[in-house]
């Protein structure tokens, strides 16, 4: 049987009732972008019809769905709520963290395929040993099919303050989920490790490529590195989303090195093997999502133009072998 696991940046799925907590006085109704009931109701109809058009595509909704930029557990369950969804068996997963915008990373998944056994948010440690006060990873372990998955979902610190001032807290991230990735499989000997999210750094940047590590060829994953399949999609010039006029590939998903073909003596599921050096990876990407070639957003400014997000999502799928 084969599974799908995705991750999607959700741009801004606030609900309408301020949190005097957090930043959110945009997306109220009193607010610059009048973020309205009627409003809400339309985006969360816009993401299920990506879900429902994934679901279409390859047989059924992804097993595990990462978020991120949603406001708290309630626009998630709204979300699994709508009907394009019913039938999914979407459970949902949230932390609240101390973003000033009141932001966070949240999981999807499917309660009749995914036996959720722990769950927990993830501070960020920097290399001075100090917690990062912001966005949490997330992380959650269990089985699919009788496998020990865990899965980290991570919405990375981004590069307005530039990309100096701010890699430190990228690679923070990435070596925090490593760092407990490591810790979990002492508990769970041979579990499989999924890392997804908007890591607001490509393949090719340190915090997965060196970090992690998180390889471009199967060939050089070594027990406890990853493999990252969405790099043979941005050498081909692919992105999720438009940064200064370009494509990026900010969103990723990499898998553990016993989740390919090429780790001996592991069975089970596996990520897709499409050829001799190449794995399954998508951007997903339909032109309903689109506007004038770029990701259809749910505003433009505070213009609403009833958009979807400004990323597109990225799948991995997985078989068994």
């Amino acid at each position: 049987m084969a599974y799908t696991m995705m991750f999607y940046n959700l741009e801004n799925l606030y609900d309408t009732i301020e949190d005097p907590s957090v930043n959110d006085n945009e997306f109220t109704p009193v607010g610059e972008k009048r973020w309205s009931l009627e409003r809400y109701n339309q985006k969360l109809d816009n993401l299920s019809e990506v879900f429902t058009a994934v679901s279409n595509a390859y047989g059924g909704f992804p097993v595990i769905v990462g978020v991120s930029e949603v406001e708290n557990i309630n626009v998630m369950r709204a979300l699994a709520a709508r009907k394009r969804l019913s039938g999914s068996h979407y459970k949902c997963l949230h932390y609240e963290s101390k973003d000033a915008r009141g932001i966070d990373v949240g999981v999807l998944y499917r309660s009749d395929k995914f036996k959720l056994v722990g769950s927990e948010p993830v501070k960020l440690v920097l290399r001075s040993g100090r917690e990062y006060i912001g966005r949490n990873l997330l992380a959650m372990w269990g089985e699919i099919d009788g496998e020990m998955f865990a899965i980290y979902v991570c919405h990375l610190l981004s590069r307005r303050a530039g990309v100096e001032a701010s890699q430190g807290f990228r690679r923070a991230g990435t070596e925090t989920a490593r760092n407990h990735a490591r810790e979990l499989a002492k508990l769970y000997p041979g579990i499989k490790v999924v890392i997804m999210g908007d890591m607001n750094d490509t393949p090719a940047d340190a915090s997965l490529a060196e970090l992690l590590p998180a390889r471009k060829s199967i060939f050089n994953v070594q027990p406890g590195e990853y493999f990252n399949p969405m790099w043979a999609l941005m050498d081909r010039g692919l992105g999720t989303s438009i940064h200064e006029g370009r494509w990026k590939l900010y969103d990723n998903i990499v898998v553990s090195q016993n989740m390919l073909e090429t780790c001996e003596g592991i069975k089970g599921l596996r990520l897709v093997k499409i050829d001799n050096n190449k794995y399954y990876a998508e951007i997903f990407r339909r032109d309903f999502m689109m506007q004038r070639g770029k990701p259809k957003r749910c505003y433009n400014g505070n213009h609403f133009q009833s958009g979807y997000s400004d990323h597109l999502p990225v799948l991995i799928k997985l078989d068994r072998r």
